[in-house]
């Protein structure tokens, strides 16, 4: 498998895990939404994680870590960061418009985002002379 189809179905497995913790917001059923909130985050993080502490670091080798595509990558992890740590707290705040608001901004990010990545960066990844094969154990073996 390579780091492009890797990743793009990580993607997809964050993506479902955060369909039916919107199901719950709609319905306002908020101790399942927490429930479902935590390994939906913990997902997340990790993915970001994999990027951050494993692929970027190797792509930097050969890129430099100037303010390309990399760097925004970091900012809008950053940015994601911050609107899944304030939907969990609309979510144990019981606020069921302020939730459904931010997790319509992360939607919208995310599919941003994960597009940039699909189809550019895990390009660009692919491209590069990385072992790759090392890069995806590595990926795999980082926990948050």
């Amino acid at each position: 498998m390579s780091i492009k189809e890797y990743m793009t179905t990580d993607h997809r497995e964050c993506d479902n895990l955060y369909a039916p913790l919107e199901e719950a917001l709609n319905e306002g059923d908020f101790e399942k939404a927490l429930e479902l909130f935590i390994p939906f985050k913990k997902a997340m993080l990790k993915h970001f994680a994999m990027e951050e502490e494993v692929l970027f670091p190797k792509m930097e080798e050969f890129m430099g870590s100037g303010e390309g595509p990399i760097y925004i990558m970091k900012m809008e992890h950053a940015q994601i960061r911050s609107i899944i740590d304030q939907l969990g707290e609309a979510i144990e705040a019981k606020n069921q418009e302020k939730a459904l608001g931010l997790g319509e901004t992360f939607m919208i990010m995310t599919q941003q985002h994960n597009m940039k990545e699909e189809q550019i960066l895990y390009n660009m990844a692919e491209q590069l002379p990385i072992d790759k094969e090392q890069t995806l154990e590595e990926m795999k073996k980082v926990d948050v």
